[in-house]
């Protein structure tokens, strides 16, 4: 008897599956501490001055390679302008105005001054000014306090075209100035060290205190030289005429 076995196929499909999608990942789902790394990056302009520091690095104004910022990053969202505002304005250096002082400042000697300055100084807390020693200058104490008082940094940059031409009558509108967190002054220094040290403990203090007078404790052994320097303009008339008036 012969038994006749069908012999049954099996039949293997393969499934194939097209390839998933990668999710994506936007740069507001990155950790806070990532994405203020790149505000800093963007938005800042090293270096920065180091608190042990008793002068201020003039790199930060002025460089022969001028580094530039990216604030086109702060129209991206107003989430992204809400984090990163504070790095552009509060952390960087601005630069002064000569005459304007802080109601016209710039970033850097390559930027134009800021044309919204009334909205956002006071967001501005570090500021570099220079101040020349032998020319009047077109501010005064109260100019001076009012845009530096309470700052957290502030750099000034002494300036003079003769070395010891003149004393420091022109560093004294910044002693109404108060506080400011760190202060440095640097640039033609000489011959008024006592007086640079007494008016950084000044700027320093806080807003309001009562600080004496400034006492020279010996006479500066340069003031026979900047008496013999008559010919030369004095600060000190126009500064006593501008309190007077």
């Amino acid at each position: 008897m012969a038994t006749s076995s069908s012999s049954s196929s099996t039949t293997t499909t393969t499934m194939t599956t097209s390839p998933q999608p990668k999710p994506t990942t936007s740069f507001m789902s990155l950790p806070l501490e990532l994405r203020f790394q790149v505000y800093s990056l963007l938005l800042t302009i090293p270096p920065r001055p180091k608190s042990s520091s008793t002068t201020h690095e003039m790199a930060t104004c002025s460089s022969s390679a001028p580094i530039y910022v990216y604030p086109a990053i702060l129209q991206t969202s107003r989430q992204i302008n809400y984090e990163a505002t504070p790095f552009l304005y509060s952390e960087n250096m601005f630069v002064a105005h000569p005459t304007l002082l802080a109601s016209f400042p710039r970033l850097r000697s390559w930027y134009p001054p800021m044309r919204e300055a009334n909205a956002l100084v006071p967001l501005i807390h570090r500021f570099h000014v220079q101040v020349p020693l032998d020319m009047e200058l077109s501010y005064d104490r109260a100019a001076a306090a009012k845009s530096f008082t309470g700052v957290d940094e502030l750099s000034i940059d002494l300036r003079q075209n003769t070395f010891l031409g003149v004393s420091c009558n022109n560093l004294t509108v910044f002693d109404a100035v108060r506080g400011v967190k760190k202060v440095y002054i640097g640039g033609s220094t000489t011959g008024f060290e006592d007086y640079i040290a007494w008016l950084k403990d000044a700027m320093t203090s806080p807003v309001g205190a009562e600080i004496a007078p400034f006492e020279a404790q010996t006479q500066s052994p340069w003031a026979y030289i900047w008496s013999k320097h008559a010919n030369l303009w004095s600060p000190s008339t126009a500064l006593v005429g501008k309190q007077e008036a």
